[in-house]
């Protein structure tokens, strides 16, 4: 009998669980990577996704040290990160994921404020502005190193261009200070 008191309850926790996750796909600064599970077939994978709750948090212990990066946190929604270690058999794949992303992203109207191609590197860097062009509500960040790693970054919220390299600093992101030397 307690274990189905247990089952009960667990099984009622997840259910509040999973319905009071936000929907981040109506934000506007969301984008949307599609499916990126045939690369995750290599030993390198890494995938950060960082809700409000958890940015919220990290805002608070930072605030008294790093009060820029606090405020900066309190407006994001979401970090999402995905890295994939670039190796023969994907290369092809990753990069054309990558000009598929281009092109969606253009025809979107993200605004492209970076784009670095030459060799074995490409970056490109996005942003969504919303109506009165005063803001910026979401972030993307596309790369590819031949010799590295394929990174994938949205954040999605208020952001503050000059700060962002903090961001990335702080969270480990890969790319993020390419931004804010531009």
């Amino acid at each position: 009998m307690k274990l189905n008191k247990l089952i009960i309850i667990f099984i009622s926790l997840f259910a509040v669980t999973v319905l009071a996750q936000e929907d981040y796909t109506k934000e506007p600064g969301f984008f949307d990577f599609g499916d990126l599970t045939n690369f995750e077939q290599g030993d390198g994978v890494t995938e950060v996704f960082l809700e409000s709750n958890i940015l919220q948090l990290v805002a608070s212990v930072t605030e008294d040290e790093e009060p820029e990066l606090s405020s900066m946190l309190n407006g994001l929604q979401l970090v999402k990160v995905n890295v994939f270690e670039v190796s023969e058999k994907n290369e092809t794949g990753l990069r054309s994921k990558i000009n598929d992303l281009d092109g969606k992203l253009v025809s979107q109207k993200w605004d492209r404020i970076v784009r670095t191609k030459g060799g074995e590197e490409a970056v490109n860097v996005y942003i969504k502005t919303s109506g009165n062009k005063k803001n910026i509500d979401g972030l993307v960040v596309t790369t590819l190193d031949k010799s590295g790693e394929a990174v994938f970054v949205n954040i999605v919220g208020t952001i503050d261009l000059k700060k962002i390299g903090k961001l990335g600093a702080k969270f480990d992101i890969p790319s993020l200070d390419k931004i804010e030397k531009q």
